[in-house]
């Protein structure tokens, strides 16, 4: 093999023949019987430099995979960080609604039942004023019929079907508890039908 082959391969290659590389080239000249100005040795060249290419070609697409994995798991982790806040924002949302549905289900009938008590503690006030106004006693009945009474029957009427509807989906939802609510329910609806029927 000539000194320009040698040139012409190591140029086009971009770097000098190992001589690992020029013992092959030479042997591989002498296998087919070249002479030192054959023109296979421009077809060689261009053959050494596509097979050192493709050489390299694995690793040059070790080299861009690596980059672009280690890209979309950057991506990827963003992602996640960004889902994670959106997941706990959601979260602490439900729970807040959650929250407010369960306290509303429980302190409604609550609710109902201070204020009848309220208005019954009014209602016995004003008879025991109007008791010691007319300085006579009246039966304690009688603070039924003053506009309060009917207010209380309806309300007491009113926290009894609360609590029976959620008793009933209670019991449709398979929960414990749901006779304790129904019980509640009914002595609402019965201290309610005494309550309205003793006002009017």
């Amino acid at each position: 093999m000539s000194a320009d082959a040698i040139a012409r391969i190591e140029k086009l290659r971009g770097q000098k023949l190992s001589a690992e590389e020029a013992a092959r080239l030479r042997e591989i000249g002498d296998t087919l019987g070249l002479h030192a100005d054959d023109a296979v040795w421009d077809i060689l060249a261009a053959m050494e430099y596509q097979r050192v290419f493709y050489q390299g070609l694995p690793e040059k697409i070790a080299g861009a995979s690596t980059e672009i994995l280690r890209s979309i798991a950057v991506a990827a982790e963003k992602e996640t960080a960004a889902a994670q806040v959106r997941l706990a924002d959601c979260v602490v949302e439900q729970a807040k609604k959650l929250s407010v549905k369960i306290n509303y289900a429980s302190l409604l009938p609550m609710g109902l039942t201070a204020l009848v008590c309220l208005l019954a503690f009014g209602s016995l006030l004003l008879w025991a004023g109007f008791c010691i106004g007319s300085g006579r006693a009246h039966p304690v009945v009688l603070w039924l019929h003053m506009p309060s009474g009917p207010l209380m029957g309806g309300l007491c009427l009113m926290g009894g079907i609360l609590l029976g509807v959620r008793a009933a989906k209670n019991f449709a939802e398979g929960e414990k508890g749901w006779r304790k609510t129904m019980l509640a329910a009914l002595a609402m609806l019965v201290a309610g039908g005494t309550l309205l029927g003793l006002a009017l």
